[in-house]
């Protein structure tokens, strides 16, 4: 059974009848370093999006729709509906996390009331704030900043500065800040990831270190289209030769893709579509995924699934055959 808190958490979001808002430029820190922004109602919205879900391994999505249902039984609530626009925001290394912007409705008596019996429950006040902290194998922090505005934070002291950019103690983003586009809603762009000093923000993931070379970069997921999804990667360099540089291993890493065509079909094939530039300092990836495709890659992965299960019921037989 899942724990309670982890339900009690995935309860923000709730039915009570709250006007629904949206991330504000001048509600994020001055100082924030990278932002994700997943615009749920588009996502909802989306043919496209919903045909690819349909597309998951059975067994997996069961397996989401049974925890979904579990929630709304227990809470009355719907997840997916009752979303709006989730906004994450950091002005440090990303391995300490950020502060979660979460925009719907919510019940904040009965989510207070199931946070109190958590371990190590703390109510305090910051401010005209009241922020509530539990431990749920890290310490967690939530506060209920307005109506149809919940902040979350790993971090008391990340929490609390927020709270004070929204009471007007800290300064916001500027109208003009770089992160404009990750909060405005076009309906159309489903998911934005965007980072300005890239290097400070990796810190020392051996994984991404490559992104090192990086000041910059955004990747927007668009379903613009009723019958395909975009992908766009912008990564800006400090100069010219180091963005040629980053085009290079971007290229390299689609070459070896399609050259292991034949263990991982799935990857080729999306590598094949991808489209990589450069303008001066930016590099671009652009990737369009049309439904064809993914029915295509679907059909390729159920195949070779069903050839290794017909491969493995034969072994059994096959191996008293070759012993005589």
């Amino acid at each position: 059974m899942m724990k309670r808190i982890a339900l009690a958490a995935g309860a923000l979001f709730c039915v009570q009848a709250l006007p629904i808002q949206a991330a504000d430029l001048k509600d994020l820190p001055s100082q924030t370093k990278w932002m994700l922004s997943l615009d749920m109602k588009a996502a909802q919205a989306s043919p496209m999006l919903s045909f690819v879900i349909d597309k998951i391994a059975p067994a997996k999505r069961q397996e989401a729709q049974t925890k979904l249902a579990a929630i709304k039984a227990l809470f009355g609530i719907d997840l997916i509906n009752d979303i709006d626009q989730l906004v994450i925001a950091g002005n440090g290394n990303a391995e300490k996390g950020g502060v979660a912007y979460v925009y719907g409705t919510f019940d904040v008596q009965r989510l207070s009331t199931i946070l109190a019996g958590s371990k190590d429950f703390t109510t305090t006040q910051w401010g005209s704030f009241t922020v509530l902290g539990w431990n749920d194998d890290k310490q967690k922090y939530l506060s209920f900043a307005r109506p149809g505005l919940a902040m979350l934070s790993n971090s008391q002291t990340a929490l609390t500065d927020a709270l004070d950019v929204l009471s007007g103690k800290k300064a916001g983003l500027a109208p003009d800040s770089a992160f404009k586009s990750a909060v405005s809603r076009s309906g159309q762009e489903v998911l934005t990831v965007q980072a300005v000093d890239v290097p400070s923000i990796i810190g020392e993931q051996p994984k991404a270190q490559a992104l090192k070379q990086a000041q910059a970069l955004s990747l927007r997921v668009c379903a613009s289209q009723p019958d395909a999804l975009t992908a766009e990667l912008s990564v800006t360099a400090a100069s010219d030769e180091t963005a040629l540089q980053i085009q290079q291993a971007l290229m390299g890493i689609q070459a070896l893709a399609l050259l292991r065509s034949a263990e991982a079909p799935e990857q080729a094939t999306l590598a094949s579509l991808a489209k990589i530039g450069n303008q001066g300092r930016t590099v671009g990836v652009t990737l369009t995924l049309p439904k064809s495709v993914v029915e295509g890659v679907v059909r390729q992965r159920e195949a070779r699934l069903a050839a290794k299960a017909e491969a493995a019921a034969a072994a059994p037989t096959a191996a008293p055959a070759a012993a005589k």
